[in-house]
């Protein structure tokens, strides 16, 4: 996987003290974390082009550089190696690859990829839509997260997510129109729980869904991201689905923008940056 939020900070040179909403880079200079995180968001966490300093034109020829070896090299040849003809056009490959990029933390399923993708012009079938989603999985580039049902304890089959391995990648194919800042933040929110060895599922409850529920030896912690909380309508819709799940395990909502009660009946509210530092 790519850096996290907190080894981007390293490789950029930045440092924040506990509990500071501004670090220092090497220069001296002040950064605020609210502008690091939207660095990280827009442009994601590879490692080679991790800079303050980064242009929008070297981060488009790297991500695109990236992407054509995983895209050619790793999943069409892979599978042409393998005897398999299941992925064969590159084109519809990247088609694929957008629609899932650009519905990030959506409901997914092939037949209603291959519906929006035939009425854009590009006709293609649910089983093949299924094979490219697959293909682009195993590559690493979107990672799945099954429908968890806490009131049963059991994996579901129906209604998976799919999340992006750099949100940088994201921000690329949809050249640089970044407009939906909340959606990348559920993202980065997803893999920190992953880069921290959880296992990480996506939650529905009575009707309500939990953004995220994660396990690791025996916790469970129901996790809620969002961008900001500051109608009290929003913190009604944010708690909801947590309110509802009546065991003990921890409950928490990740917040970016914000600052909040850090409980609220009994669920705790955590800052972006200690979520991520």
């Amino acid at each position: 996987m790519p850096l996290s939020f907190s080894e981007f900070t390293d490789f950029c040179g930045v440092e924040f003290a506990s509990g500071r909403p501004i670090g220092i880079a090497l220069g001296g200079e002040p950064v605020l974390f609210d502008e690091m995180l939207t660095r990280y968001l827009e442009y994601g966490g590879m490692p080679a082009i991790a800079s303050l300093k980064t242009t929008q034109a070297q981060h488009s020829a790297y991500m695109s550089g990236v992407y054509e070896a995983i895209a050619v090299r790793d999943i069409i040849n892979r599978e042409r190696g393998k005897g398999k003809s299941a992925v064969t056009d590159s084109s519809l490959l990247r088609h694929v690859a957008e629609f899932l990029a650009d519905n990030i933390g959506n409901e997914c399923s092939s037949n209603g990829i291959a519906g929006a993708l035939t009425s854009a012009g590009s006709k293609t079938t649910n089983k093949t839509v299924s094979s490219y989603v697959t293909a682009l999985e195993e590559a690493f580039l979107f990672y799945r997260a099954a429908r968890y049902d806490p009131h049963g304890k059991a994996l579901l089959k129906t209604n998976p997510k799919e999340y992006i391995v750099d949100t940088g990648f994201r921000t690329w194919m949809a050249g640089y129109r970044v407009t939906d800042l909340g959606r990348l933040f559920e993202n980065a929110v997803y893999f920190q729980l992953l880069y921290e060895g959880w296992s990480v599922h996506v939650g529905k409850l009575y009707g309500k869904e939990v953004d995220f529920v994660a396990t690791k030896d025996g916790r469970v912690l129901y996790v809620q991201a969002t961008d900001e909380m500051f109608a009290s309508e929003t913190r009604g819709r944010e708690i909801a689905p947590l309110k509802a799940i009546r065991d003990n395990h921890e409950k928490i909502v990740v917040v970016r923008q914000g600052s909040y009660d850090t409980d609220i009946d009994g669920i705790r509210i955590v800052s972006a940056r200690d979520f991520f530092l």
